[in-house]
Protein backbone atom coordinates (compact mmCIF):
# COMPACT_ATOMS: atom_id res chain seq x y z
CA UNK A 1 0.00 0.00 0.00
CA UNK A 2 1.22 3.50 -0.79
CA UNK A 3 1.63 5.96 2.07
CA UNK A 4 -0.90 8.75 2.57
CA UNK A 5 -3.36 7.31 0.06
CA UNK A 6 -7.10 6.84 0.15
CA UNK A 7 -7.14 3.95 -2.32
CA UNK A 8 -6.52 0.41 -1.15
CA UNK A 9 -3.84 -0.53 -3.68
CA UNK A 10 -3.39 -4.02 -2.25
CA UNK A 11 -6.97 -4.76 -3.28
CA UNK A 12 -6.40 -3.37 -6.77
CA UNK A 13 -3.28 -5.45 -7.27
CA UNK A 14 -4.94 -8.68 -6.11
CA UNK A 15 -8.16 -8.16 -8.06
CA UNK A 16 -8.92 -10.66 -10.83
CA UNK A 17 -10.06 -8.80 -13.94
CA UNK A 18 -12.34 -11.65 -15.02
CA UNK A 19 -14.54 -10.91 -11.98
CA UNK A 20 -15.38 -7.63 -13.69
CA UNK A 21 -15.06 -8.33 -17.40
CA UNK A 22 -17.12 -11.52 -17.41
CA UNK A 23 -19.82 -10.27 -15.09
CA UNK A 24 -23.36 -10.13 -16.46
CA UNK A 25 -25.42 -8.51 -17.88
CA UNK A 26 -22.51 -6.08 -18.47
CA UNK A 27 -19.06 -5.62 -16.92
CA UNK A 28 -19.41 -4.42 -13.32
CA UNK A 29 -18.15 -5.07 -9.81
CA UNK A 30 -19.29 -4.10 -6.33
CA UNK A 31 -16.08 -3.43 -4.37
CA UNK A 32 -15.83 -3.51 -0.60
CA UNK A 33 -13.10 -1.49 1.15
CA UNK A 34 -11.57 -0.11 -2.03
CA UNK A 35 -10.97 2.95 0.12
CA UNK A 36 -8.84 2.54 3.21
CA UNK A 37 -10.86 2.44 6.41
CA UNK A 38 -9.32 5.66 7.68
CA UNK A 39 -9.78 7.33 4.30
CA UNK A 40 -13.43 6.34 4.04
CA UNK A 41 -14.18 7.60 7.53
CA UNK A 42 -12.47 10.94 6.88
CA UNK A 43 -14.20 11.50 3.53
CA UNK A 44 -17.53 10.58 5.09
CA UNK A 45 -16.93 13.06 7.91
CA UNK A 46 -15.94 15.78 5.43
CA UNK A 47 -18.60 15.09 2.78
CA UNK A 48 -19.51 18.46 1.19
CA UNK A 49 -22.33 20.38 2.87
CA UNK A 50 -25.76 20.16 1.28
CA UNK A 51 -25.77 23.97 1.15
CA UNK A 52 -23.28 23.75 -1.74
CA UNK A 53 -25.54 21.56 -3.91
CA UNK A 54 -28.17 22.61 -6.42
CA UNK A 55 -31.56 20.95 -6.22
CA UNK A 56 -32.53 19.16 -9.42
CA UNK A 57 -36.27 18.78 -9.76
CA UNK A 58 -38.11 17.77 -12.92
CA UNK A 59 -35.20 18.19 -15.35
CA UNK A 60 -36.27 16.65 -18.66
CA UNK A 61 -34.40 13.57 -19.82
CA UNK A 62 -33.69 12.81 -23.45
CA UNK A 63 -35.80 9.70 -23.87
CA UNK A 64 -38.65 10.67 -21.59
CA UNK A 65 -37.53 8.76 -18.51
CA UNK A 66 -38.74 10.04 -15.16
CA UNK A 67 -36.50 12.86 -13.90
CA UNK A 68 -33.56 12.05 -11.63
CA UNK A 69 -34.50 14.38 -8.80
CA UNK A 70 -31.60 14.87 -6.38
CA UNK A 71 -29.07 17.33 -5.03
CA UNK A 72 -26.09 17.74 -7.34
CA UNK A 73 -22.60 19.19 -6.96
CA UNK A 74 -20.05 19.19 -9.79
CA UNK A 75 -16.32 19.61 -9.56
CA UNK A 76 -15.06 22.75 -11.38
CA UNK A 77 -17.52 22.64 -14.30
CA UNK A 78 -21.07 21.34 -14.60
CA UNK A 79 -22.87 19.82 -17.57
CA UNK A 80 -26.02 21.23 -15.95
CA UNK A 81 -24.91 24.84 -15.83
CA UNK A 82 -27.08 25.73 -18.84
CA UNK A 83 -30.01 23.98 -17.19
CA UNK A 84 -29.79 25.34 -13.66
CA UNK A 85 -28.65 28.96 -13.41
CA UNK A 86 -27.97 29.09 -9.69
CA UNK A 87 -25.11 30.12 -7.47
CA UNK A 88 -24.81 26.56 -6.21
CA UNK A 89 -23.86 23.28 -7.81
CA UNK A 90 -20.18 23.81 -8.67
CA UNK A 91 -17.18 23.62 -6.35
CA UNK A 92 -13.52 24.31 -7.03
CA UNK A 93 -10.64 22.40 -5.51
CA UNK A 94 -9.62 25.15 -3.09
CA UNK A 95 -13.12 25.17 -1.59
CA UNK A 96 -13.20 21.44 -0.89
CA UNK A 97 -12.36 20.07 2.56
CA UNK A 98 -8.68 19.13 2.77
CA UNK A 99 -9.36 15.38 2.71
CA UNK A 100 -11.38 15.68 -0.51
CA UNK A 101 -8.67 17.81 -2.10
CA UNK A 102 -6.16 15.03 -1.44
CA UNK A 103 -8.54 12.31 -2.66
CA UNK A 104 -9.37 14.11 -5.91
CA UNK A 105 -5.66 14.74 -6.48
CA UNK A 106 -4.99 11.04 -6.00
CA UNK A 107 -7.74 10.12 -8.47
CA UNK A 108 -6.30 12.57 -10.98
CA UNK A 109 -2.69 11.43 -10.68
CA UNK A 110 -2.61 7.77 -9.64
CA UNK A 111 -1.26 5.79 -12.60
CA UNK A 112 -2.00 2.56 -10.74
CA UNK A 113 -5.68 3.47 -10.50
CA UNK A 114 -5.80 4.80 -14.06
CA UNK A 115 -4.17 1.68 -15.48
CA UNK A 116 -6.51 -0.49 -13.42
CA UNK A 117 -9.58 1.21 -14.89
CA UNK A 118 -8.15 1.21 -18.43
CA UNK A 119 -7.50 -2.51 -18.24
CA UNK A 120 -11.06 -3.25 -17.08
CA UNK A 121 -12.73 -0.89 -19.54
CA UNK A 122 -10.35 -2.01 -22.30
CA UNK A 123 -9.64 1.57 -23.37
CA UNK A 124 -6.36 3.35 -24.13
CA UNK A 125 -7.31 6.71 -22.63
CA UNK A 126 -10.06 8.65 -20.91
CA UNK A 127 -10.91 11.98 -19.32
CA UNK A 128 -12.38 12.20 -15.84
CA UNK A 129 -14.99 14.43 -14.30
CA UNK A 130 -16.45 14.29 -10.81
CA UNK A 131 -19.83 14.90 -9.19
CA UNK A 132 -21.43 14.41 -5.79
CA UNK A 133 -25.08 13.31 -5.53
CA UNK A 134 -27.39 13.39 -2.52
CA UNK A 135 -30.72 11.58 -2.57
CA UNK A 136 -33.60 12.38 -0.24
CA UNK A 137 -37.08 10.99 0.37
CA UNK A 138 -38.64 9.88 -2.96
CA UNK A 139 -35.44 10.51 -4.95
CA UNK A 140 -35.21 8.03 -7.82
CA UNK A 141 -32.80 7.12 -10.60
CA UNK A 142 -35.17 5.76 -13.24
CA UNK A 143 -33.82 2.91 -15.39
CA UNK A 144 -31.39 4.21 -18.00
CA UNK A 145 -28.12 3.57 -19.72
CA UNK A 146 -25.49 6.26 -20.03
CA UNK A 147 -24.62 8.14 -23.20
CA UNK A 148 -21.92 6.81 -25.50
CA UNK A 149 -19.55 9.61 -24.40
CA UNK A 150 -19.07 7.76 -21.11
CA UNK A 151 -16.63 4.86 -20.96
CA UNK A 152 -17.85 3.98 -17.48
CA UNK A 153 -18.36 5.21 -13.94
CA UNK A 154 -17.01 4.46 -10.47
CA UNK A 155 -19.55 5.29 -7.77
CA UNK A 156 -18.21 5.67 -4.23
CA UNK A 157 -21.00 5.52 -1.63
CA UNK A 158 -20.85 7.42 1.65
CA UNK A 159 -23.42 5.88 3.94
CA UNK A 160 -22.97 3.49 6.84
CA UNK A 161 -25.32 1.13 8.65
CA UNK A 162 -25.42 3.77 11.41
CA UNK A 163 -27.06 6.40 9.20
CA UNK A 164 -28.93 4.32 6.61
CA UNK A 165 -31.40 1.44 6.89
CA UNK A 166 -31.31 -0.68 3.74
CA UNK A 167 -35.09 -1.16 4.03
CA UNK A 168 -35.26 2.42 2.73
CA UNK A 169 -33.86 1.14 -0.59
CA UNK A 170 -30.98 3.05 -2.17
CA UNK A 171 -29.21 0.16 -3.86
CA UNK A 172 -28.05 0.69 -7.42
CA UNK A 173 -29.75 -2.07 -9.41
CA UNK A 174 -27.93 -3.83 -12.24
CA UNK A 175 -30.71 -4.40 -14.75
CA UNK A 176 -30.81 -7.04 -17.46
CA UNK A 177 -33.04 -8.91 -19.92
CA UNK A 178 -35.14 -5.92 -20.96
CA UNK A 179 -38.57 -7.04 -22.13
CA UNK A 180 -39.50 -4.02 -24.26
CA UNK A 181 -37.57 -2.35 -27.06
CA UNK A 182 -37.92 1.13 -25.57
CA UNK A 183 -35.51 3.72 -24.17
CA UNK A 184 -37.65 4.68 -21.16
CA UNK A 185 -38.38 1.35 -19.48
CA UNK A 186 -39.58 0.90 -15.92
CA UNK A 187 -38.05 -1.45 -13.37
CA UNK A 188 -40.66 -4.14 -14.07
CA UNK A 189 -39.57 -4.19 -17.73
CA UNK A 190 -36.44 -6.14 -16.71
CA UNK A 191 -36.37 -9.76 -15.59
CA UNK A 192 -32.98 -9.28 -13.91
CA UNK A 193 -32.41 -6.74 -11.14
CA UNK A 194 -29.26 -7.34 -9.11
CA UNK A 195 -28.97 -5.08 -6.03
CA UNK A 196 -25.51 -3.75 -5.19
CA UNK A 197 -24.29 -2.97 -1.68
CA UNK A 198 -23.70 0.67 -0.86
CA UNK A 199 -23.20 1.06 2.88
CA UNK A 200 -20.00 0.67 4.89
CA UNK A 201 -17.35 1.48 2.29
CA UNK A 202 -18.73 -0.08 -0.88
CA UNK A 203 -18.26 1.22 -4.39
CA UNK A 204 -19.67 0.23 -7.78
CA UNK A 205 -17.58 0.27 -10.94
CA UNK A 206 -19.22 -0.43 -14.29
CA UNK A 207 -18.35 -0.22 -17.96
CA UNK A 208 -20.78 1.61 -20.19
CA UNK A 209 -22.11 -0.73 -22.86
CA UNK A 210 -25.32 -0.94 -24.92
CA UNK A 211 -26.66 -3.27 -22.19
CA UNK A 212 -25.54 -1.26 -19.14
CA UNK A 213 -29.01 -0.48 -17.80
CA UNK A 214 -29.14 0.53 -14.15
CA UNK A 215 -31.24 2.55 -11.73
CA UNK A 216 -32.28 3.20 -8.14
CA UNK A 217 -35.85 2.79 -6.95
CA UNK A 218 -37.49 5.71 -5.09
CA UNK A 219 -36.02 6.19 -1.63
CA UNK A 220 -38.45 5.72 1.25
CA UNK A 221 -36.14 7.11 3.91
CA UNK A 222 -37.46 9.46 6.59
CA UNK A 223 -37.09 13.18 6.06
CA UNK A 224 -33.63 14.32 7.10
CA UNK A 225 -31.87 11.15 5.92
CA UNK A 226 -29.56 11.36 2.90
CA UNK A 227 -28.11 8.89 0.40
CA UNK A 228 -24.64 10.23 -0.43
CA UNK A 229 -22.30 9.28 -3.24
CA UNK A 230 -19.38 10.52 -5.30
CA UNK A 231 -19.21 9.78 -9.03
CA UNK A 232 -15.92 9.36 -10.85
CA UNK A 233 -16.99 9.56 -14.48
CA UNK A 234 -14.67 8.30 -17.21
CA UNK A 235 -15.31 9.76 -20.64
CA UNK A 236 -13.71 9.22 -24.00
CA UNK A 237 -11.33 12.06 -24.91
CA UNK A 238 -13.04 14.95 -26.65
CA UNK A 239 -11.97 18.17 -28.28
CA UNK A 240 -13.53 21.61 -28.29
CA UNK A 241 -15.72 23.28 -25.70
CA UNK A 242 -18.57 20.83 -25.20
CA UNK A 243 -20.08 22.92 -22.41
CA UNK A 244 -20.85 25.69 -24.91
CA UNK A 245 -23.17 23.42 -26.91
CA UNK A 246 -26.97 23.92 -26.81
CA UNK A 247 -28.75 22.54 -23.76
CA UNK A 248 -30.64 19.79 -25.63
CA UNK A 249 -27.49 18.54 -27.28
CA UNK A 250 -25.62 18.51 -23.97
CA UNK A 251 -28.36 16.43 -22.39
CA UNK A 252 -28.22 13.95 -25.25
CA UNK A 253 -24.42 13.69 -25.05
CA UNK A 254 -24.20 13.19 -21.31
CA UNK A 255 -27.49 11.52 -20.28
CA UNK A 256 -26.52 12.14 -16.66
Amino acid sequence: MLDNSFINYELLQSFEAKSFIHNQPFPWYNFHNLLTLEGFQQLLKDFPSLELFENHQGIERVYGQRPHDRYYLAYQTSVYRQVEHQDRGIINKKDLPASWQVFVHELETSQIYHNFVKSLFEVADFQIRYAWHVGVTNSEVSPHKDAEQKAGTHIFYFNTSDDWDTSWDGSTLVLGNKLKDIMNPDFNDFTTAIPTKFTNNHSFLFKNTPNAWHGVKPLNCPEGKYRRLFNVIFEFPRTGNFLSLPKKLLQRIYQV
